[in-house]
């Protein structure tokens, strides 16, 4: 039954890495009112043109306004002030390796415990 358990605690950290393959990635429209609007995302990340960047939730389009929360708090920020507007998506780049390492390290545990059991057997 161990051996099953190991299995299984590998396979668990090994889908919670896939789930945090995401990256802050460019708004795929040239216009963050249009993108807002059309995606209507959960959360942006804002650069403004003094290269502050705030992480907006909840996100929405008021006039020539992006308004949203930090930390509870109400923020509106004018569009001819965001340098660059991005939203976290899948990254495949990440998520290749992640499973790269993920495998790497079950590799590597396997051939440990299969050395260690053949050291128990007879001497190395």
């Amino acid at each position: 039954m161990t051996r099953y358990r190991a299995r299984a605690v590998l396979l668990l950290f090994l889908l919670l890495n896939l789930t945090a393959c995401t990256s802050w990635q460019p708004a795929a429209t040239p216009s963050p009112t249009q993108f807002v609007e059309v995606e209507q995302p959960d959360r942006v990340r804002v650069t403004v043109r003094d290269g502050t960047e705030l992480v907006l939730e909840e996100p929405s389009v008021e006039g020539d306004e992006l308004l949203g929360t930090v930390e509870e708090a109400s923020v509106r920020v004018p569009f001819g002030d965001i340098f660059r507007l991005e939203v976290r998506r899948f990254s495949v780049g990440q998520t290749v390796m992640w499973v790269a390492v993920g495998v790497a390290a079950y590799v590597a545990a396997f051939v440990t415990v299969m050395t260690l059991a053949a050291c128990e057997t007879e001497p190395c």
